[in-house]
């Protein structure tokens, strides 16, 4: 009996000690369609109370969450919980865990000219080319009109992500504010095929399936990986990767050289068909980085 006792207490307590994933929220998982291959999803709460976050955004006027903010009556700095995209590589839609209110949202929307109609029981505000439904008071859809409704259609048949997918998300840290998972299939992003960014549809081409994760809770820590369908383009992925990190390298401004640890702190590893970005960068140098990308004319953190 102490035998039995002594090795359940064991099972027990290698179990808590197992690492723990990223939650997506119930209301949003059983929203997730059966046939979706891309998901990203971001932790609003979470990521909004970030160093990071505090001192690049906070006060940074974002012209894009203004427009959504004045269309719907929802500021997605502060009524937002949590967002989720998902696509099946030709659609998608974005759902999100929030404050969602008729009586808030009607009145600014209908100043920009979207109509208010029904489907299925639920509340539409929108048009053909693209609409918002209320799923219920703290859960609602943005996307094409189309796919709101093939969404809506199956509604009550899903239990959560595809078990392809989800065992991918059973990959990125409970830590990760921002995470997306890749299940494989036909997806393109939208690049010129002619600039830099336009290599990442070639590098998809090659990844059968793959993950991302970014914990800004001290500095910048993260992880990508890939599977690749065979070594050889595997080894393409870490050639391209590397590159792209030599080539930012690079764009260092010669009166900031020590800047250039940021990209020392990029690792790529290849192990066969699967390759690794690893990223680690201290709080000090993701400001300054920022900085330069965001194009700011006073010193990140400075407070004037």
């Amino acid at each position: 009996m102490r035998f039995v006792a002594a090795a359940a207490f064991a099972v027990v307590l290698g179990c808590s000690r197992a690492p723990q994933s990223v939650r997506i929220d119930p209301s949003l998982a059983t929203l997730v369609p059966q046939d979706t291959v891309l998901m990203v999803g971001a932790r609003l709460e979470k990521l909004l109370k970030t160093p990071v976050y505090q001192q690049n955004f906070a006060e940074r006027d974002i012209p894009q969450i203004n427009q959504f903010a004045e269309m719907t009556g929802i500021d997605p700095r502060k009524d937002l919980w949590e967002l989720l995209f998902v696509s099946n590589g030709k659609t998608g839609v974005l759902l999100g865990r929030g404050k969602f209110a008729d009586e808030m949202m009607e009145p600014q929307m209908e100043r920009h000219g979207a109509q208010r109609f029904g489907y299925k029981g639920l509340t539409m505000f929108g048009d053909e080319r693209g609409a918002v439904v209320l799923i219920n008071s703290t859960t609602g859809a943005l996307g094409q009109l189309e796919p709101l409704k093939a969404l809506i259609d199956e509604r009550g048949k899903s239990n959560g992500p595809p078990p392809k997918m989800q065992a991918l998300i059973n990959q990125i840290p409970v830590e990760a504010q921002f995470w997306a998972a890749y299940g494989g299939g036909p997806i393109r992003l939208p690049f010129d095929p002619e600039s830099n960014l336009g290599n990442l549809n070639r590098l998809l081409a090659s990844i059968q399936t793959g993950t991302i994760w970014f914990d800004l809770s001290n500095g910048l820590a993260g992880l990508a990986q890939a599977s690749c369908a065979t070594d050889d383009g595997a080894q393409q992925v870490e050639g391209a990767l590397k590159a792209l990190i030599g080539i930012g390298r690079l764009s260092v401004p010669r009166n900031q050289p020590d800047l250039a640890e940021v990209y020392d702190r990029m690792q790529v590893t290849e192990d066969g068909p699967m390759v690794r970005l690893h990223i680690d960068v201290p709080q000090s140098m993701v400001d300054r980085f920022l900085g330069i990308w965001l194009g700011r004319s006073r010193g990140v953190g400075s407070g004037k």
